[in-house]
């Protein structure tokens, strides 16, 4: 045998064993392929980069964790190595509901698999403005306990929050810190409006400012003195009266903002004029629901930037909510909590507002 005919024979011998390793791979080893996750916030359109992801092969149980990308427009979750052919795989991303990518994965390719995420968290967007002056915004910094809710102040701040009740801090310079709750509900955007008032100086005695929510769509302040009644009274300050006039015919109160919208506001400045006892109610002027279900809040201030903060009783189906009653007297502002709903006709009909006792 020529050296030549042995080099052919030891050629085929190897090109037969390799042909026989590769008809053996399928029977004891599953060739690779690559996952991607394609996510997508089906509600919010959330911003998903840098987010960790959680992937589960459902048969093996293997778990792999990578960060999501932008890509583009989108966002891109570059899974890894996986088994090829059929699989299932549930995606785990905090805030959102688990889901499940079932695939077909050629071997040796990168299969992408769209999936749609349920968030379980709601959505609060805040527009934050004077209470004196209606739409007038103020950059304010908003917090959730010691949690600043954005990085630098603003005057419409967008947070994506757990469901349930939150209570919200805000602070601007040039005016008083404030306090309110809202109720957000998951997968839901709830809209609300913070006002916040500007310090109390010269001769500005008290402000009360009044906010609610989307429904119903409108609700009026009104600030009236006691022993007074009718819709033409000079010392009744509300929608069609905005400024109060005491027995000299001197202004001790004017409406500063009257607002005929949802997540609306109202606010009442009252003077050194104002001499003697008044009360601070809400009426519901128009609109779907109740009182009750307004979300309103009502807050009295007096100087120094001390401060009375009221929400409506949940079960006010009255026309009436009765807030404070005010005891002014040289300056001083005595405030006696009412809180209490009472049936009422609107003044347009001839009707009277309530008495406090």
């Amino acid at each position: 045998m020529s050296a030549r005919d042995g080099k052919a024979r030891w050629v085929l011998v190897l090109l037969v064993l390799v042909g026989l390793g590769l008809l053996a791979i399928p029977f004891f080893l599953t060739p690779p392929a690559l996952l991607e996750i394609v996510p997508r916030d089906t509600v919010f359109a959330a911003d998903l980069g840098n987010k960790t992801v959680r992937v589960t092969d459902d048969a093996s149980g293997k778990v792999l964790t990578t960060t999501i990308e932008k890509a583009g427009a989108g966002f891109l979750a570059q899974v890894g190595r996986i088994n090829s052919g059929p699989g299932s795989f549930t995606v785990e991303l905090d805030g959102y509901e688990p889901a499940t990518a079932t695939i077909e994965a050629p071997p040796l390719r990168t299969v992408r698999a769209a999936l749609d995420l349920v968030p379980n968290f709601g959505r609060l967007e805040v527009s934050l403005v004077s209470s004196t002056q209606a739409g007038n915004p103020v950059a304010a910094t908003l917090k959730e306990g010691s949690s600043t809710l954005a990085a630098e102040p603003r005057s419409l701040i967008a947070a994506d929050l757990p469901p349930g009740k939150h209570r919200l801090s805000a602070s601007a310079g040039g005016f008083c810190s404030g306090e309110r709750e809202v109720q957000v509900a998951a997968r839901k955007l709830t809209k609300m409006t913070f006002p916040l008032s500007p310090d109390l100086t010269g001769n500005e005695i008290a402000r009360l400012v009044l906010d609610w929510g989307e429904n119903p769509r409108d609700l009026d302040a009104h600030f009236r003195k006691l022993g007074t009644s009718g819709s033409h009274n000079s010392a009744h300050v509300f929608y069609a009266h905005k400024q109060g006039l005491n027995e000299a015919k001197e202004q001790f109160a004017v409406l500063d903002v009257d607002y005929r919208q949802s997540e609306g506001y109202e606010t009442v400045t009252i003077s050194d004029k104002a001499e003697g006892d008044y009360e601070y109610y809400v009426d519901l002027y128009a609109g779907e629901g109740t009182l009750g279900s307004s979300g309103a809040q009502a807050e009295v201030l007096t100087p120094g930037c001390h401060r009375r903060l009221y929400s409506v009783p949940q079960d006010c189906a009255q026309r009436i909510w009765a807030v404070a009653h005010l005891r002014v007297h040289q300056r001083k502002v005595e405030i006696i909590d009412q809180q209490r709903c009472e049936k009422g006709v609107p003044l347009e009909l001839g009707g009277k507002a309530p008495t406090s006792p």
